[in-house]
């Protein structure tokens, strides 16, 4: 029941605040007849490509490629934003969700040029995507080390990551102390310094969970599934996009822990320089209280 009720909070969440409709009766505007949304995001952030299909809903267009670098919002990463673009017209693109087999990127810009000339170049905006990487695999460390710290019990009830931020919802019942917490930091930001390589795999979904891949309850997977390993320490099912080893995420800082409901913790973290910049304000604050209280210790 549990299950149940937390799949249908999801959706809900997923639904507000989408730029896209849900009124699946707006037509498409074909421009070309050829099968599109092929994602090859994951090695490439920029690629050629060409404008399929577009239509109008409320004040934003969505458009659909023949081959994309976008990631469309999915299992709790963000879609990307970046540029879509050739001599005649840009188009900023700023979200991208799947709907059926369609990846769709949400624009508030058309240009008329575009039912003429379909090629674009299209373009990821790196320093986000960089951040989100950091981000989602921090999100493995970070549950493996919960699992560690608190117990087997711990299982994900959701996530959210974002290029300045992740979230990640636990069941446990107990507030998290800051005693678990630093050993939670101390683990995360250890497997963060050894640099470890991510395996990156695609396998059946038996022999995935037979390797002891873990999954989401929530997510729906096919026969082929895509495995995210940090050898020795995190092994899960996941089709977001990640770094190539562990210590392009710096560093890693706990900066909340509270109530989402009974038995529902939420962790938000940072990382990169976002986290180096909030320990150097916490730095610079403790400075200028010493000196009003004349300590320094």
């Amino acid at each position: 029941a549990f299950e149940v009720e937390m799949n249908q909070q999801q959706q809900r969440a997923r639904k507000s605040g989408k730029f896209i409709s849900e009124d699946s009766k707006i037509n498409w505007e074909i421009i070309s007849n050829i099968n599109g949304s092929d994602f090859r995001g994951y090695k490439e952030i920029s690629l050629e490509s060409k404008i399929i299909k577009y239509r109008k809903v409320d004040e934003y267009y969505e458009y659909v490629l023949e081959e994309t670098p976008f990631y469309a919002e999915s299992g709790g990463q963000v879609g990307d934003q970046g540029k879509i673009f050739n001599d005649d017209f840009e188009l900023s693109i700023i979200d991208t969700i799947k709907s059926g087999d369609d990846i769709i990127h949400i624009s508030k810009d058309y240009h008329k040029q575009l039912l003429k000339n379909n090629n674009v170049s299209c373009s990821v905006n790196s320093l986000d995507r960089n951040n989100i990487k950091a981000n989602h695999t921090a999100t493995h460390l970070l549950h493996s080390a919960l699992k560690l710290v608190l117990g087997n019990h711990v299982q994900q009830a959701g996530s959210l990551v974002d290029s300045k931020k992740l979230r990640f919802d636990l069941t446990h019942y107990n507030k998290i102390s800051d005693d678990e917490i630093d050993k939670i930091e101390q683990i995360v930001n250890d497997k963060i310094q050894e640099n470890i390589n991510l395996n990156i795999s695609t396998m059946k979904f038996d022999e995935a969970k037979n390797s002891g891949a873990i999954a989401m309850f929530n997510e729906k997977y096919g026969d082929k599934v895509r495995v995210v390993d940090v050898k020795g320490f995190s092994k899960e099912l996941c089709g977001g996009t990640h770094v190539s080893s562990t210590g392009e995420i710096s560093l890693f800082k706990i900066i909340s822990e509270s109530s989402l409901s009974t038995g529902v913790r939420r962790i938000e973290a940072i990382t990169n320089d976002r986290a180096f910049l909030y320990l150097k304000k916490i730095d610079g604050i403790i400075s200028k209280i010493k000196v009003q209280v004349s300590c320094n210790e």
